[in-house]
């Protein structure tokens, strides 16, 4: 066995106590509240976020300012306007790359951490859901319930840190 297999060996052996229902169900809930705490510490750390709501913002003005011009069909305001595409576009792509920051630091994490829990729970159902739910069914595998753990808790996370794109 390799050394990738013994660690991976050991975290399956580690964990074994989790892998069933209902510790399976919170084990994985825990995974997603720290997953997001971890990237939204990140994105706080890394990101200017005042920079991305700014382009954006001025990015989008621009853009109605355009669409507004185009219809009234004011040939010099368009042209007025078309002059400083290059200068929203980059700064488009500069809030970008600001953005990309935190997947650039938490990606291979991540997936590390992802390959290991896989390994896990990959064949185990981890939760039930009280109804049928699209595409899942009623029987939840790691995957599917992590993604809808990480829905729920992701998005007050980032509001909590204050790091979504909205204005408030």
């Amino acid at each position: 066995m390799s050394f990738i297999d013994d660690i991976v060996a050991w975290f399956v052996l580690a964990l074994t106590p989790y892998s069933k229902i209902p510790e399976s169900t919170v084990f994985t809930i825990a995974v997603a509240i720290a997953l997001g705490l971890t990237s939204s510490t990140a994105a706080r750390l890394l990101v200017d976020y005042d920079m991305v709501r700014n382009a954006m913002r001025e990015a989008q003005t621009w853009r109605k300012d355009l669409d507004r011009a185009k219809k009234a069909n004011d040939d010099k305001a368009v042209s007025k306007l078309m002059k400083k595409q290059e200068a929203i576009t980059k700064l488009q792509a500069r809030a970008s790359m600001e953005q990309f920051k935190v997947t650039a630091v938490t990606f291979v994490p991540f997936l590390l951490l992802w390959y290991l829990l896989s390994a896990v729970f990959g064949g185990h159902i981890v939760a039930i859901s009280p109804f049928p739910l699209p595409l899942v069914g009623e029987q939840l595998n790691f995957v599917s319930w992590y993604f809808l753990s990480s829905f729920a808790v992701n998005f007050p996370i980032m509001r909590l840190f204050g790091i979504g794109m909205s204005d408030s």
